[in-house]
């Protein structure tokens, strides 16, 4: 039985001609001795991961090595840094909030779809900026800022991957 097991993904449009979404994979941890870096080492080998963000079915390419803008050879655990949740919330918050007001579906969708998660996870971790050396050569470009998130909640046995960006 696999340790970690892709259940859902939920896409969150902003639909404001600014081109930004959330894109939140869900998962379920069946192994809940794992410490966190081995869960996302888990999470980094994992089908789902892979995923160029560039169409709304990319991560059926399994061939793909990519994860958004990187190269997937430049991805561990330790990529990742550990945050409390304000700093999650005001991650998303911040970058949600840049251009112009949300939209109170927008706002809605983010509060059911990515703030709830962030309140109800035991563990909070943010994909460090990596640099130009990590970025994809061919695909790398075509996102514009990218916030990803690994939100472990142990006790709902789940983790989630909250990525957003603009294209």
């Amino acid at each position: 039985m696999e340790r970690l097991t892709f259940e859902s993904a939920t896409l969150v449009n902003f639909k404001d001609r600014t081109y930004r979404w959330v894109d939140v994979k869900h998962f379920q941890v069946h192994a809940r001795q794992e410490d966190d870096e081995r869960l996302l080492t888990m999470l980094i080998s994992h089908e789902m991961y892979r995923d160029d963000y560039l169409g709304s079915e990319s991560w059926k390419d399994t061939e793909t090595s990519v994860h958004g803008p990187y190269r997937l050879d430049a991805l561990s655990a330790a990529a990742y840094e550990g945050i409390d949740q304000a700093t999650a919330s005001t991650t998303i918050g911040t970058w949600a909030g840049k251009y112009r007001e949300l939209s109170e579906t927008v706002a809605q969708e983010l509060e059911n779809e990515v703030h709830r998660l962030i309140r109800t996870a035991t563990a909070c971790y943010r994909l460090r900026e990596l640099g130009e050396a990590a970025r994809d050569d061919r695909l790398g470009w075509i996102l514009g800022e990218f916030h990803e998130l690994v939100l472990i909640d142990r006790h709902g046995g789940s983790l989630s991957l909250v990525v957003a960006s603009d294209d």
